[in-house]
């Protein structure tokens, strides 16, 4: 006989009786009848239902019509608990029943079987078999339930790597089972999310909000333009840095040196700009007659000048100076005594300009230095 479990839910009616209005033959697969009132497809039928050798159970799973039944296939006759497996015939008249069946209780518990233990093999009640502990994603093997909003709405399971390339959009990408954000851009970012440029990181201290690549450098160029209120821990500088003229204070010096610049005279007059260096040399060509310093600071500097005499014809040093395109005065000296540069060929004078407040200069000297 054909498998007795046919459907996960089927039709039925209280107290259902009709007739048949034609002979059934053993292989028919249309059942007529003189109503269906009350029934519709999927539904259980039993023919004689009182005669032990003529009772046939059948399945109903195609049309019914006003006055007939319909099965789609051979396998739906002669269920289980029907007089025989094949060969039965019914005659016209004979009656036709909807009642409890065996089927109807086999089906109830096929579907029950989907959630729930029904095998009774440890002798107690089923169990539900879904088990809420805590368990392991694996992502290759496992599965999950979903109601199939395109079939009817229907549970049905699917695997964690297809659910997760189900959800795989803009800016993202599923491979085994696992997202990956890449390839977004700021077009598909809410703007409300962006901080630009113009907008700068600054005025956006959350932590909300994603900042450009342009506010960043933004940020990062101000941040580096000034040193306000940074703390520097253990730094090697890799090129020049420029005070501009500001105080530093507590401060440690070591291993340091200080630029020299060579200066030069023409007609009489040695320039000499402080900001290229607080040291210099020179080699006397002429008689100097004014030294004309140039950015000096108006708290206090010096300026360290290496005097080499003539080789051959001894020059003089004027003591004259400006300062800061000021008027011409000479340099105040110990006792008001002057100087007078070494003569002979190649002598060396050490001499010091120390200003004050940017003021003409105080000057000493270290003469004719020589080791023999």
């Amino acid at each position: 006989m054909a498998n007795t479990r046919k459907a996960a839910e089927s039709t039925t009616a209280n107290a259902f009786e009709t007739t048949l209005s034609s002979q059934l033959g053993a292989s028919d697969l249309t059942v007529n009848v003189a109503s269906t009132t009350g029934l519709a497809s999927p539904c259980y039928i039993v023919i004689e239902p009182d005669s032990a050798t003529q009772r046939e159970y059948i399945f109903i799973d195609s049309t019914v019509a006003s006055t007939s039944f319909t099965t789609t296939t051979a396998d739906n006759r002669y269920l289980s608990g029907s007089a025989a497996g094949s060969g039965l015939t019914h005659p016209s008249g004979s009656k036709v029943r909807v009642a409890p069946m065996k089927q109807h209780f086999e089906d109830i518990f096929d579907a029950l079987g989907k959630v729930v233990d029904t095998s009774y093999s440890s002798g107690t009640a089923g169990e539900v078999v879904f088990d809420v502990a805590d368990g392991t994603v694996d992502v290759a093997n496992d599965e999950i339930f979903i109601r199939d909003a395109n079939d009817s709405n229907k549970v049905k399971r699917e695997s964690v790597a297809d659910l997760v390339a189900g959800i795989d959009g803009t800016g993202l990408t599923a491979s085994s089972g696992v997202l990956n954000v890449g390839g977004l851009t700021t077009s598909e970012i809410a703007a409300a999310s962006l901080v630009t440029e113009s907008e700068t990181i600054t005025s956006n201290d959350n932590d909300t909000t994603i900042p450009t690549s342009a506010a960043v450098k933004n940020y990062a160029d101000a941040e580096a333009a000034t040193l306000t209120n940074k703390t520097l821990g253990a730094v090697t500088l890799s090129g020049a840095v420029t005070g501009g003229d500001q105080t530093i204070s507590a401060a440690v010096l070591q291993d340091y040196a200080e630029t020299k610049q060579a200066v030069t005279s023409s007609s009489g007059a040695v320039a000499i700009d402080l900001a290229n260096g607080n040291v210099g040399t020179i080699t006397l060509t002429e008689n100097i007659t004014v030294f004309n310093f140039t950015n000096v600071p108006s708290t206090f500097s010096t300026f360290q000048l290496y005097i080499t005499q003539h080789a051959s014809s001894d020059k003089t040093v004027a003591i004259s100076t400006t300062v800061n395109g000021g008027g011409a005065a000479n340099a105040l000296t110990s006792g008001a005594g002057g100087y007078t540069m070494t003569t002979g060929a190649n002598k060396v004078d050490i001499i010091t300009f120390a200003f004050v407040g940017a003021a003409t200069p105080h000057l000493s000297m270290l003469q004719d230095m020589r080791n023999s």
